[in-house]
């Protein structure tokens, strides 16, 4: 039998090295390798301060190079053993990505006293940041001193009225102490109300009361218009029917159970960029993309009810149903609304009056019908008087910008309680 040379095995040698991105280390005399710890808590430290994109295996080691001197426990014997303190983690010579944001010390120095000058304009506010040092009175309230220049440039009939409004955002806004503001309650008032009044940009606006940006300056916008609304929603009620018969204007003398006046008006609004927007804010009668508000009023032109808008492709008949003024009426009550207003159904099921201009039938009226017709209009016209004094806000009525649009139904507020606080529609010898 012939002899047969054994096959020679390569035995692999086991050579581990340093996992840690960009280092290539070996196990050397000076140099040792350390497994990566069992604990989880301690191996997601390892992990995150290693940065090797992936999870560690139980056998992947890294070596001293990444520690300082004081992580090491050195043993009392004659080998002077090295062993890291438990909980160490590696923190020198780790690798740096390209991404990472390294900030140089002139750019640290700047941030750090960006910070210093924001705590001492902080520690100057006084009840944290609702109301300004009362020295510190912007440009523009020494030019509105007179209630002519005020309500020419705020809408805000009277200088009295500009007070009280500011003593009650300062009760309501301190609900919310966290939010500080570098201009006072009235001056964050006047800006909003000139934005609303004028429709001046965020810019502009910003330049004049002298804001850091306009971002800033819009901010105060958003914020001061929710602020409004809820303190002149309050002038916005649901009239009893005695205190209706007793303010009831001569030309409803034939229509004197018209409990409310019902007209809508759309707003123009900017093109959204979103498909199903579009769908529900194109008006066919406006060709336009708007906003659909229903005005209801008193036969005297007190605003009685603002509802929540709908888009312009809404209908009459959808949006009178969402203001809820059907059940706000007693039985016997009548509404009084133009030719668009398809009611008749829920009129009935609520055992409401309707008032409506009559259908031209054929080509003309007959001679009862145009009288009617007279008559209906001759009352109903108020309520496009009250509709006007809304829209002399420009904001109103000019094309809204998209990101004011969650905003409309507190600006509608705004206006309609001013309106309300201001001169009657009609003189007093109407009545």
């Amino acid at each position: 039998m012939e002899n047969v040379e054994p096959l020679s095995v390569k035995v692999k040698k086991d050579r581990h090295n340093c996992c840690v991105p960009q280092c290539s280390a070996v196990k050397t005399e000076g140099n040792h390798l350390h497994q990566v710890p069992k604990d989880e808590a301690l191996l997601r430290k390892w992990k995150i301060a290693i940065k090797t994109g992936k999870p560690l295996h139980p056998k992947m080691t890294v070596c001293s190079k990444h520690f300082l001197d004081s992580d090491y426990i050195i043993s009392q014997g004659t080998g002077k053993l090295r062993r890291l303190k438990p909980g160490s983690v590696p923190s020198q010579h780790l690798p740096q990505r390209v991404h990472d944001k390294v900030l140089s010390s002139p750019l640290k120095r700047k941030h750090t006293e960006r910070a210093a000058r924001a705590s001492k304009r902080t520690a100057r506010m006084r009840d944290v940041g609702i109301q300004v040092s009362d020295e510190e009175v912007s440009f523009v309230s020494n030019l509105l001193t007179s209630d002519r220049r005020l309500v020419s440039a705020t809408g805000i009939h009277s200088i009295r009225l500009l007070n009280v409004l500011t003593q009650c955002a300062d009760e309501i806004a301190s609900e919310s102490p966290l939010k500080k503001f570098s201009l006072g309650t009235r001056d964050r008032i006047i800006l909003t109300m000139m934005k609303i009044k004028l429709n001046v940009s965020f810019c502009a606006l910003a330049a004049i009361f002298d804001l850091s940006n306009s971002q800033t300056c819009a901010n105060y916008f958003y914020d001061t218009v929710i602020i409004l609304s809820k303190v002149l929603k309050s002038m916005i009620t649901w009239a009893d029917k005695e205190d209706i018969l007793k303010n009831m204007p001569k030309c409803f003398n034939n229509y004197k159970s018209t409990r409310a006046i019902l007209d809508g008006y759309e707003v123009t609004v900017e093109k959204p960029k979103c498909i199903k927007c579009r769908i529900r804010l194109y008006s066919q009668y406006k060709k336009n993309f708007t906003a659909k508000v229903m005005m209801v009023c008193a036969p005297s032109g007190l605003i009685t009810l603002c509802a929540a808008s709908f888009g312009g492709r809404a209908s009459d008949k959808v949006v009178t149903k969402h203001t809820g003024v059907y059940n706000l009426c007693d039985l016997g009550d009548a509404l009084m609304v133009d030719k668009g207003f398809n009611i008749d159904d829920e009129c009935k099921e609520n055992f409401i009056k309707l008032i409506r201009p009559p259908f031209q039938r054929n080509k003309k009226y007959s001679k009862s019908e145009s009288v009617e017709c007279a008559k209906i209009a001759r009352a109903r016209v108020h309520v496009e008087r009250v509709i006007q004094r809304v829209r002399e806000f420009a904001l109103l009525r000019g094309k809204i910008p998209w990101i004011i649009c969650p905003y409309i139904d507190s600006l509608v507020i705004i206006a309609s309680g001013l309106v309300n606080l201001g001169h009657p529609i009609m003189a007093t010898d109407k009545y």
